[in-house]
C-alpha cells in the first residue's frame, strides 16, 4: 500500500466502526444489543434464573426445619459468523471520498451492512436457538408463538374485514400480541415489526368512525411510531413463510439479544492480484440469540389490500 492512501485507513476503519452505533439498523433498537464486544470466542452465554414457582411452607411447629431448594440455572447460548466485503475502487480519489461518511461511496457499504444487520436480527428471531453449556441442544421457535393468518380471536367490532379466509394486519392481531405478551409477565419495551403494505392495510380496514382510526392514520402516515403499546419498526425484509403471507413479529427487547464483533482487518489496498486495482475491504462477526421463547410472536399478515 502507498503511504498515500495508507493514511485513509484509520479514517475508514473508524466510519466502518462508528455509523452502527447511529441506529441507522432499523431493528437493532429492539434488541439488548453490544455492538462493540471484545470477549474472545466462538460463542456467548445469556444466563437467567428460572421463575421460581415453590410454594412457601406454612410454619406450623415452634422449632421447625429449614426448608430446602436450589435456583434452577437457564443458559441460551449465540453463537458468532463471521461475515466479509470488499470492493474495487477507480482511483486514490474515491480512496479518499471512503474516509467521509457523508461520501456515495461510505453510505452505499454502510447501508448494504446495516440491511445484513437487519437481516440476521431476523433470522434469529425465529431460528431454533440453543440451550446448554455449550449449545448442545437445538431448541425450535414454537409453534404456538405464531399467531396465524386467519387469526380472528380479538377482532375489533369496527374492522371492516371479511368473515374467513386470511387476514392481513389487524387491531385484533395485535390486540392478541398484546394480550399474549401481557401473559408472559416478561417487563420490558414491546416492538412491532411490519412491512409498509401491513400499515396499510391496518389503515384501510379501521373506518374512520372508530376511535382508533385517528392513531391508526398517524403511525401510517410516520407521525408516530407507537399504537397499542408497541413501538412500530417498519421493514421491507420480513421473510414470507406462505406465498402472499408476511411474518410480522411482536417481541418484548430483554427477548432477543444481539451481539457484534469490533471490525476486523478493515483496511484499504491495492491488490497485486487485479492489476494493482485499489479495494477496500472489512470483516464483521455477529452472534444472536433468542432468550426467552416466550417474548418473540410471529404475526402472520396477508399481503392483500381490500
Amino acid at each position: 500500500m502507498s503511504n498515500e492512501a495508507a493514511q485513509y485507513v484509520p479514517g475508514f476503519e473508524a466510519n466502518l466502526k462508528l455509523m452502527p452505533q447511529q441506529a441507522n439498523s432499523r431493528l437493532v433498537q429492539g434488541v439488548l444489543a453490544d455492538l462493540n464486544h471484545t470477549k474472545p470466542g466462538t460463542l456467548f452465554n445469556a444466563d437467567d434464573l428460572d421463575v421460581d414457582n415453590e410454594p412457601e411452607l406454612e410454619v406450623t411447629t415452634r422449632i421447625p426445619n429449614s426448608p430446602e431448594g436450589e435456583f434452577n440455572h437457564l443458559r441460551r447460548v449465540g453463537f458468532f459468523k463471521a461475515f466479509q466485503k470488499g470492493k474495487f475502487l477507480e482511483d486514490l480519489e474515491v480512496v479518499r471520498m471512503l474516509e467521509d461518511p457523508t461520501s456515495a461511496g461510505m453510505a452505499s457499504m454502510m447501508n448494504a451492512k446495516h440491511r445484513a444487520t437487519d437481516d440476521f436480527i431476523i433470522d434469529g428471531m425465529f431460528a431454533p436457538s440453543r440451550n446448554g453449556q455449550n449449545g448442545e441442544t437445538a431448541v425450535a421457535f414454537p409453534g404456538a408463538n405464531i399467531i396465524d393468518v386467519t387469526d380472528r380471536s380479538f377482532l375489533h367490532d369496527a374492522e371492516v374485514v371479511p368473515g374467513s379466509g386470511n387476514l392481513p394486519l389487524t387491531i385484533g392481531k395485535l390486540i392478541a400480541a398484546k394480550v399474549r405478551l401481557d401473559e408472559t409477565e416478561l417487563e420490558g419495551d414491546r416492538f412491532f415489526a411490519c412491512s409498509a403494505v401491513q400499515l396499510g392495510n391496518l389503515l384501510s380496514s379501521t373506518p374512520a368512525t372508530s376511535s382508533d382510526y385517528a392513531n391508526v392514520k398517524r403511525l401510517a402516515e410516520g407521525d408516530t411510531n407507537t399504537f397499542m403499546g408497541f413501538t412500530f419498526i417498519r421493514s421491507q425484509r420480513l421473510k414470507s413463510p406462505a406465498a402472499n403471507v408476511r411474518r410480522c413479529a411482536a417481541w418484548i427487547k430483554d427477548a432477543l439479544q444481539y451481539k457484534e464483533r469490533p471490525i476486523k482487518n478493515a483496511r484499504i489496498t491495492q491488490r497485486e492480484d487485479k492489476s494493482y486495482r485499489w479495494y477496500a475491504y472489512y470483516e464483521v462477526e455477529r452472534g444472536m440469540v433468542r432468550r426467552y421463547d416466550a417474548g418473540v410472536l410471529g404475526v402472520d399478515c396477508a399481503e392483500n389490500v381490500f
